[in-house]
C-alpha cells in the first residue's frame, strides 16, 4: 500500500472528532484509527470516514485496565475489561475493520506475568480469531508481557505486533523491539519523543511528537521496516496536547488543528519518502 499514510483521531481536543475527519483527509492522510470507548459513537465515525474518503485502518482497544487482566483474581474488573475489548472487536466486524490493536499491559511497576492473565488474553485472541479480526499487541511498558504473549500465541494466524516507535524510546529503554518482534509485525504507531528523561519510566515522557521533532533514529527505523519489506500503510499516532506539567508539545498546542494536521502530514510524508526509497532498494 505504497504511500498510504494513516493517523489517529484525538478525543481530547476542542475540535470534535467529526470536525477532525475532513481536515485529516484534506491534509493528505489516507486512513484513520481511533481509541474505542463505551461513550464514543463508533458508527458515526465510520460513516464520516467513508463520506470523506478515509478508510478505518484499525480500532485501538481500551488499555486502562489491562493490568486487571493479569492481577484481578476475583475477575470482576478483568471481566469488564475483556468485554470492552470484545466490544471493540465487534465494532471492527460491524464497520469492516480487519485489525484491533491491544496493549499487553499497562503500568510502570508491573513485572509478573500471571498464567491467569495469559488465559484471559487467550480468550480475547480466540474471540478475535473466531470473528476473523487480526489482533496486534503493542510494545508498551513491560516487554515481559509481550514476550509471554508471543511465546504462547505468536504462531496463531491473526496474532501480530504493533510497533510503537515512541514507546520504544521512553518505555523500553531503547531496546530494538522492531528487530526483536519484527517477524510478527502487522502495523505501526509511529511517533517521536525525547526518550526517558527521568530515572524511572514515566507516562509523561510519552509525548507522541511528530517524527524528527524528538530523538528517534528515523533512518534506522526506515531501514528496519524496509528490511522487513513492510507493505501495510504507515500509521502514525500523534498527540497535540502536552502531557501533565510538560511543555514538549507547546508548539503544537499553539497551532490551529488545521495547521497542526497539515504539519503532521509533512513530517509523516518525509518519513514515508525515506522509507519508500529504502524499501525500493530492498525489493528490487
Amino acid at each position: 500500500m505504497k504511500g498510504e499514510l494513516c493517523v489517529n483521531l484525538q478525543s481530547d481536543l476542542t475540535e470534535s472528532i467529526s470536525d477532525q475527519i475532513p481536515v485529516i483527509r484534506s491534509a493528505g492522510f489516507y486512513g484513520i484509527f481511533f481509541d474505542w470507548d463505551r461513550n464514543l459513537d463508533a458508527e458515526k465515525i465510520a460513516v464520516s470516514a467513508a463520506k470523506n474518503g478515509l478508510f478505518l485502518q484499525s480500532i485501538h482497544a481500551p488499555f486502562y485496565g489491562m493490568d486487571d487482566i493479569f492481577y484481578d483474581r476475583l475477575g470482576e474488573k478483568a471481566g469488564r475489561m475483556t468485554e470492552d475489548i470484545k466490544s471493540t472487536i465487534d465494532d471492527c466486524v460491524n464497520f469492516g475493520v480487519d485489525l484491533v490493536v491491544c496493549h499487553a499491559i499497562i503500568g510502570m511497576d508491573n513485572h509478573e506475568v500471571t498464567s491467569l492473565g495469559l488465559d484471559r488474553i487467550g480468550e480475547i485472541i480466540d474471540y478475535a480469531v473466531k470473528n476473523e479480526i487480526n489482533i496486534a499487541f503493542e510494545n508498551t511498558e513491560g516487554l515481559e508481557f509481550l514476550d509471554a504473549v508471543f511465546s504462547r500465541f505468536g504462531e496463531i494466524d491473526g496474532v501480530g505486533f504493533c510497533f510503537d516507535s515512541g514507546h520504544m524510546l521512553c518505555y523500553n529503554k531503547g531496546e530494538d523491539v522492531l528487530k526483536k518482534y519484527g517477524k510478527y509485525l502487522f502495523c505501526t504507531h509511529l511517533n517521536d519523543n525525547l526518550g526517558q528523561t527521568e530515572k524511572e519510566i514515566n507516562f509523561c515522557d510519552d509525548n507522541h511528537k511528530l517524527p524528527f521533532d524528538g530523538v528517534a533514529d528515523w533512518n534506522k527505523i526506515a531501514d528496519e521496516l524496509a528490511e522487513l519489506k513492510f507493505s501495510e500503510p504507515l500509521t502514525f499516532e500523534f498527540v497535540k496536547k502536552n502531557r501533565p506539567a510538560r511543555h514538549t508539545n507547546d508548539v503544537y498546542e499553539a497551532m490551529s488543528f488545521h495547521d497542526y494536521i497539515f504539519e503532521a502530514y509533512r513530517h509523516a510524508k518525509r518519513f514515508s519518502d525515506m522509507f519508500e526509497e529504502k524499501l525500493g532498494k530492498n525489493v528490487y
